[in-house]
């Protein structure tokens, strides 16, 4: 009786629908009747209308080119597909006619893309492009732990080695600790992406954790250096000062109306664009614990001002008429040289409170908050200085070396300095400048990208054509630049003397030096098929063994920035190839070049694929970076192994590849006592290498040991220098037989550039 009863409503159902379909259809058949007697070619323009009005709406809500370059972006392969001529391991023509296509589609979408930008009324194209970006991946716990175990097997003694094996093995085994925070990690990257806005697992631990967390001194410890462009143009300092901001307020107008164009890997992949938000009117703000990045944005009607720095004094001056037109060249050049001329003619001189930003965050924090209250008359100086677009600062006569100039730039006085700002430019007497950028807000390639931009502007410009207007700017529209007045307390007079003492102490436990290598480049490494950035990483090992007579902690930083909100990841450059390569290096005769070489092949190939794989977001630091925070989330640190040697162990060697730019590049500080930073940037012809040296501090004789060799007059990081040109064109000679006959001659003689 029940299933009757269900079969008897079925059929009343289906009858009640079949209903509902006729009396459509009768209210239909006119229509269809009135579209018969339309003429043929009304009712093909009205198809072909409504066509485009349905495609049109279809791209208008579901975006269908971003969809599928997002989905295309998620796939990360292509950059494992190489042709073996950069030192990757070779893969088969056909992968590599599948790469073609992959990067073809990509090129097709960024056309469908371009299309769809303006139906989305997004004429703008600097952030068009974030959100075909894939998230940061989460890498897989058994592959992090075996990336981490093979980095450091070369590193830990047999049974240091096995002891952090057995550890980490029975961490990462199911149910085990590592685990359980893996899962939680996966739902922090899951309620990240699903958020609104959307974000990474990473970028928020990352900023907050790992660099505004960080307690020490901004100089050397987080602030970072650039030098000028070898081809300076010829122009005094408020000359080439003046054209240096007009690039930047031309850059400024470009990221404030979102047009300028965002970049792309190979001219394809498109890089995130988020760094480019606190380029400008950013500061680091001290706080105690943490500290906070704080970006002004200008009122309507407000024309952002710039901070000048000179002496030790800083002056404030508007970049714009009150009728919002930008200045021009030639006035900023009046107005700068109306600040040097103030300021060289003062007696009585301000005091130099840029002194005070390179103490501890925390001793800042508080003198800070002393220097707001005292008066508030600094309380507003403080306000100008923190929302300047940036500080320029006017030094005296330029150094005479390259290693002198990065010194200066990087720390040099401290008292012309505001090392909480984004940027630093350095603009000194002879027209030369600088950059001193500070770490947090940004990586180094958006900073290059700035001075690039500047660089291109000079060359647009001709400096022959613009006359030099001396005395006083013309016109009533334009204000006087205003020096910044500070009202001192006797605790805080004191404060400035102690911070100079300290930060005196800081410069001489640091060291500091340039080269150029004229007569070597990437040119002659590609033309050995060996990738170039490879090649170095093992010079830089091969000259710490020979200098230090083992193996170092050594990481490079490689970039996450086609990833959406990515930053950084870090490569662990030793591995037993690299070991292997460097101690046949030290110890086999020269007999041995073709083993050399092999080994030289071999290890220059595995550092290739580590790169690959910390690009693709696979790197072994961020994820074990997150698997600890979420550790001491959850109150379980002690227990979950972070405590082990292995994880302590110091890098002594952070290395970067710097920036493709015109100029000699830039160097940042190193972290640990008797450790090195190196960066490097290799041209076609050339190579500039900046190395530094934190010296160890002798606690009971209170002085500074010095690293370097006995009797020799200069310093370590010169010494690292010359050790490392010096493997150089050791593994230059494996490669060539013309580079053995010159080494036999003289190794200034060695010129590759027309092998």
């Amino acid at each position: 009786q029940v299933r009757g009863g269900f079969r008897a409503n079925g059929l009343v159902l289906s009858l009640g629908r079949m209903e509902q379909a006729l009396a459509l259809c009768e209210r239909v058949f006119p229509f269809i009747k009135f579209w018969e007697c339309v003429p043929r070619s009304t009712r093909f323009g009205v198809t072909y209308a409504a066509l485009l009005a349905s495609t049109y709406f279809l791209c208008l809500n579901i975006r269908p080119g971003r969809r599928i370059m997002r989905f295309l972006l998620y796939y990360r392969g292509w950059l494992n597909k190489d042709s073996g001529q950069l030192g990757g391991i070779k893969t088969s023509s056909k992968i590599q006619l599948r790469r073609r296509l992959y990067l073809s589609s990509l090129w097709l979408l960024n056309r469908v893309v371009s299309w769809e930008r303006p139906l989305m009324s997004q004429r703008q194209p600097l952030y068009a492009l974030q959100d075909t970006l894939p998230p940061l991946p989460l890498p897989r716990l058994r592959e992090t732990c075996g990336r981490f175990l093979q980095s450091m097997r070369p590193l830990l003694s047999i049974h240091d080695f096995e002891f952090t094996a057995n550890r980490i093995a029975h961490l990462a085994a199911a149910g085990g600790e590592w685990e359980h925070l893996q899962c939680e990690l996966v739902k922090r990257a899951r309620a990240c992406q699903e958020a609104r806005p959307p974000s990474s697992w990473l970028e928020q631990w990352w900023l907050e954790e790992k660099l505004l967390c960080n307690r020490q001194p901004l100089p050397v410890h987080c602030n970072w250096y650039g030098l000028d462009r070898p081809d300076t143009p010829c122009a005094s300092q408020s000359e080439r000062a003046a054209w240096l901001i007009s690039a930047a307020m031309r850059f400024h107008k470009h990221l404030s109306k979102e047009t300028l164009q965002p970049l792309r890997m190979m001219d394809l992949v498109p890089l995130c664009m988020e760094q480019y938000r606190r380029v400008f009117h950013t500061c680091r703000v001290p706080g105690q614990g943490k500290d906070r990045l704080i970006t002004t944005t200008p009122r309507p009607g407000q024309s952002p001002h710039l901070a000048v720095m000179r002496n030790g004094e800083i002056f404030v001056m508007d970049l714009y008429t009150p009728k919002g037109r930008p200045l021009a060249v030639q006035e900023l050049q009046v107005l700068i040289e109306e600040i040097i001329a103030s300021s060289d003619a003062c007696a009585q001189r301000q005091p130099p409170i840029g002194i005070l930003t390179t103490e501890e965050r925390d001793t800042w924090a508080r003198l800070r908050t002393q220097l707001s209250q005292a008066h508030e008359l600094n309380a507003a100086s403080l306000a100008l200085v923190e929302s300047a677009i940036f500080i320029l600062v006017l030094e005296g006569p330029a150094p005479t070396t390259l290693t002198e100039q990065a010194v200066v730039t990087f720390m040099g006085q401290g008292q012309n300095r505001w090392f909480d700002k984004s940027f630093q430019l350095l603009v000194f007497a002879d027209g030369v400048a600088s950059v001193n950028v500070e770490g947090s807000w940004a990586d180094a390639p958006v900073l290059s990208h700035l001075f690039g931009f500047m660089h291109d502007h000079e060359n647009i410009a001709n400096f022959s054509s613009v006359p030099h207007l001396l005395g006083d700017a013309s016109g009533k529209e334009i204000k006087k630049p205003k020096k910044l007045k500070w009202v001192m307390t006797s605790e805080l007079a004191m404060s400035i003397d102690k911070a100079a003492n300290k930060f005196d102490k800081l410069v001489k436990g640091t060291e500091l030096s340039v080269s150029h290598m004229s007569c070597f480049g990437k040119g002659f490494i590609k033309k050995c098929n060996m990738s170039p950035d490879a090649f170095v990483q093992m010079a830089l090992l091969l000259a710490y063994y020979r200098k230090h007579g083992g193996m170092p902690m050594a990481m490079e930083s490689a970039h996450t920035r086609q990833f959406f909100h990515g930053r950084t990841e870090l490569i662990r450059t030793v591995s037993s190839d690299a070991v292997a390569f460097v101690k046949a290096m030290a110890h086999l005769d020269t007999s041995s070049a073709e083993t050399k070489l092999h080994l030289l092949r071999r290890a220059c190939t595995t550092h290739v694929e580590k790169v690959k794989e910390a690009m693709n977001g696979h790197g072994v630091d961020r994820h074990l970076f997150g698997l600890e925070m979420v550790a001491k989330q959850r109150g379980t640190w002690g227990e979950s192994g972070f405590g082990l040697p292995a994880f302590k162990m110091p890098v002594t060697l952070q290395t970067s590849q710097a920036p493709t730019q015109r100029g000699p590049s830039g160097g940042f500080g190193a972290v640990e006592e008797g450790g090195y930073t190196v960066s490097y940037l290799i041209n076609e012809d050339n190579m500039y290498l900046h190395v530094c040296h934190r010296r160890k501090h002798d606690a009971e004789r209170g002085e500074y040991v010095d690293a370097a060799a006995d009797g020799d007059k200069d310093s370590a990081a010169q010494c690292y220098g010359k050790a490392v040109e010096r493997a150089l064109l050791d593994m230059s000679v494996l490669c060539t037989k013309k580079a053995q006959i010159a080494m036999s001659h003289s190794e200034k003689t060695l010129d590759w550039t027309d092998m």
